[in-house]
């Protein structure tokens, strides 16, 4: 009996060994798997070669480079219409007349005839006296030297300032204009100088008889600063009638050509050639430039304002007007490649480049967005104004280069980055990188690593 409850005991004690060494087991196990638990896995990219193309999509429409709505810049009846609906037209080409087209023609005409050249030249004759006669009245108040004086000092100090302005002036040539200035205003005292004591009592002493006591009186009375000042203002206007007398007979003497284009009035006879410009201009359509009659409203005989009554577009010279989201405003620089795709034809896209970025943004069904204008290659295919297109930005590019994703960068500070190289060890290595261009998942290397360097791209959390 004894034996038996030995041998119990006995076996109880090894079911209890067991059972340690059991749950020892089990707690060392646990643990170590905890503690595996708790160091995540590190993920890794291996460095490769590859291309990364960084774009933006856009959509658009075809225009013509060129187009204008044309009307008449005063009222009448059409009495001469020289085109039709898709007429090709030459810049210059006379498209429409109205009636009283005839008596501004002859009017503009006349302007260039002998008679109108004889009058041009007659005018300037006329201004140039009144001009002499204006220096001459100066001259007799502040006498020939001071005003001689004066013109010289006045080129003199023009000279100067215009070597100062002069980036390639040399410094000896400053300092010889300066010395010619300094000159002309020493010689400007000595004739104001000699005009005070010479000049004035020798032409404005003037005696009378006192009519009380009978004697006579003489006395120097000079010119006052207000007769002076009148002076000098009538040369400046007789100056400026001599300059408009002689810009119009330059425009006479060129013949209507001349006169094709605005001109600035600088006087009653520039004035009175725009106004015949516009006499002219105001009742006849002219191609402003070669294109195809791509809308015409108007037929002889009609009345009509000054609303437009035709179209004139460049239909072989078209450009692209695309509209990019507002996000992508820095990748849509002039000179930058796109890709357009028209609609009508989705499987032959043409090349083409950016030629215009619009200053403000535009709205398209109601959202912000970036407008510019791409000139592409002429395809083999009708392209059409008013046609949709898609358009592809290449932004950047690059080939056969050093590619890391994205996430394996780590920015130390604005513009500067460094990755985690894992060495053969398992050892972490931050070690600096250049970097390029940038999408949203991968990154251009451009030094620091090379092909089949591994990378942390960070830790994988496990449960």
């Amino acid at each position: 009996m004894k034996f038996f409850k030995n041998r119990f005991a006995l076996i109880v004690s090894g079911f209890v060994l067991i059972a340690l060494i059991a749950g020892s087991a089990f707690y060392f196990r646990d643990s170590a798997n905890a503690a595996k638990a708790e160091a995540p896995a590190l993920q890794t990219a291996k460095v490769r070669k590859g291309d990364l193309l960084i774009t933006a999509s856009g959509i658009g429409t075809v225009v013509p480079i060129s187009e204008v709505e044309l009307g008449f810049r005063s009222p009448g009846m059409v009495s001469e219409l020289t085109v039709a609906l898709g007429d090709e037209v030459t810049s210059g080409e006379v498209l429409a007349r109205l009636e009283e087209n005839l008596q501004a023609e002859s009017d503009f005409q006349a302007l260039f005839t002998p008679n109108g050249l004889m009058q041009a030249q007659g005018d300037l004759a006329k201004a140039q006296n009144s001009l002499d006669d204006a220096i001459t009245a100066l001259t007799n108040l502040i006498s020939p030297s001071v005003y001689s004086n004066e013109l010289k000092m006045a080129e003199a100090q023009s000279q100067l300032d215009a070597l100062k302005l002069n980036s390639t002036a040399t410094q000896a040539s400053i300092d010889e204009a300066v010395k010619n200035l300094e000159r002309a205003q020493n010689n400007l005292k000595y004739a104001q100088n000699v005009y005070n004591g010479e000049y004035v009592p020798e032409n404005f002493t003037y005696t009378w008889i006192d009519a009380e006591t009978r004697e006579a009186i003489t006395e120097v009375v000079p010119p006052s600063s207000s007769d002076i000042t009148l002076a000098r203002g009538n040369v400046e206007l007789a100056r400026l009638a001599a300059q408009d007398a002689q810009s119009a007979l330059e425009i006479v003497q060129a013949g209507p050509d001349a006169l094709r284009e605005p001109i600035a009035a600088l006087g009653p006879k520039m004035e009175k050639l725009e106004k015949a410009r516009l006499a002219l201009e105001g009742t006849h359509l002219v191609a402003p430039f070669g294109g195809t009659i791509t809308s015409l409203e108007v037929v002889v005989g009609q009345t009509v304002n000054t609303s437009p009554v035709m179209t004139i577009a460049t239909t072989d010279n078209l450009i692209a007007h695309i509209y990019l989201d507002e996000t992508d405003l820095e990748k849509a620089v002039v000179g930058t490649h796109v890709i357009i795709t028209f609609d009508a034809y989705p499987n032959t896209p043409v090349e083409g480049e950016i030629t215009l970025i619009e200053p403000v943004l535009q709205s398209v069904g109601g959202s912000p967005v970036v407008a510019a204008w791409a000139s592409f290659t002429t395809p083999n295919f009708t392209i059409l104004s008013g046609m949709n297109l898609e358009a592809e930005v290449i932004a950047g590019e690059t080939h056969d280069a050093l590619i890391i994703p994205k996430q394996a960068l780590r920015e130390l500070e604005p513009g500067n980055f460094a990755v985690f190289v894992v060495a053969t060890d398992g050892q972490l290595l931050l070690t600096p990188v250049e970097v390029g261009l940038m999408d949203y998942a991968n990154a251009e290397i451009l030094s620091g690593l090379q092909v089949g360097d591994v990378v942390s791209t960070g830790n994988v959390e496990t449960k």
